[in-house]
């Protein structure tokens, strides 16, 4: 590594002296994981890092993307290069971070985690003035536009309620279990798959989520116990008492204010004492849950996390016995809670 050279040295010197060296130390770092995000993202949203294998040329991802800048295109690449996410060797590109190596294997939780930053994630606190000068109701509409990509996000707590749900289903063998807000259908699976006489339904509104995991239940020869359905909750009459209901990481989107009787509507659809499984993010008491609460409150509606206290009591009030409270991720505000119906 070559000595800086004096002019550096001076440069250097000039920028101590003009304060806030340590901040703007900070700003550089924050500066560089941001560009590797951004350089993710838009590559997760065209599908590149896929295709790019053991190399392609220049000329090649042009055709393939119907570039007509090809200097802008071998711009964005050499970025991804000088991150380490690329490698060029010959004027070829291929994959290369572990990042950008894991998108490429399938892994669909980050390939949606990345695809939600560009839009979803970041609009709100781009648009932050307007967003804090609408009208009460009014706000952005992530949660329709981009359904299917929080749906795969939020799987990042699925290994955490999964071990969650083992004990009180294997304990109480429930023969009819429904699932509301089912969005992948991965809890409906899991429920499944932890007792093979139980039957399942499950409930979403989003009618194009519902089809995706509908398709992949019948891969996993499931469809036969879990039928999917796409509807409201709150109007949507099964016609059968269920043993056991879930209600896990969607809470936050029905009204704080409505979050009591949609308790007690699900208390009606249980048979006897049946059992009610609530999971979700709280709020404070992380970064990742205080990101999570700002882009729901921006949403148009009343979406947002439980504040600390709020599941317990509400469910209370609902007229639920609380049997069981826990927190399942770790550093997480994130609680598990088994109720039962009085």
């Amino acid at each position: 590594m070559r000595s800086p050279s004096r002019a550096q040295l001076r440069g250097l010197l000039r920028t101590a002296r003009t304060g806030h060296v340590g901040a703007r130390a900070l700003a550089v770092a924050d500066s560089r994981a941001l560009v590797r995000s951004l350089f993710l993202a838009s590559a997760a949203r065209a599908g590149l890092l896929d295709w790019l294998g053991d190399g392609r040329g220049l000329a090649e991802i042009a055709a393939r993307l119907g570039v007509v800048r090809v200097e802008r295109l071998r711009a964005w690449l050499e970025v991804g290069t000088e991150l380490g996410e690329l490698a060029e060797r010959g004027g070829r590109y291929r994959v290369r971070g572990r990042r950008a190596r894991a998108i490429a294997a399938g892994d669909g939780l980050l390939r949606a985690h990345y695809r939600s930053m560009l839009d979803y994630q970041a609009g709100p606190y781009a648009e932050l003035a307007g967003l804090l000068r609408s009208g009460p109701g009014e706000g952005r509409s992530d949660l329709d536009v981009f359904a299917e990509d929080i749906a795969r996000v939020s799987t990042a707590a699925t290994p955490f309620i999964a071990s969650y749900l083992t004990r009180p289903i294997e304990r109480s063998r429930p023969a009819r279990i429904l699932d509301v807000g089912c969005g992948t259908g991965v809890y409906s699976a899991i429920a499944a798959g932890l007792d093979p006489l139980a039957e399942v339904d499950g409930v979403d509104l989003a009618e194009d989520v519902v089809e995706t995991a509908r398709a992949q239940l019948r891969r996993a020869a499931l469809d036969d116990r879990v039928r999917l359905h796409a509807g409201d909750i709150r109007r949507w009459a099964p016609g059968a008492d269920y043993d056991l209901v879930l209600l896990l990481n969607n809470v936050y989107y029905f009204p704080a204010g409505e979050r009591v009787a949609l308790y007690r509507r699900l208390a009606g659809l249980m048979a006897g004492r049946g059992q009610l499984i609530v999971a979700s993010q709280t709020a404070p008491g992380s970064v990742a849950a205080a990101h999570l609460n700002f882009m729901l409150t921006c949403q148009a509606g009343a979406a947002a996390l439980p504040r600390r206290g709020e599941l317990e009591a509400d469910l209370a009030s609902a007229g639920f016995v609380l049997t069981d409270v826990a927190s399942i991720v770790p550093t997480e505000p994130f609680l598990a809670i088994t109720a039962t119906r009085r």
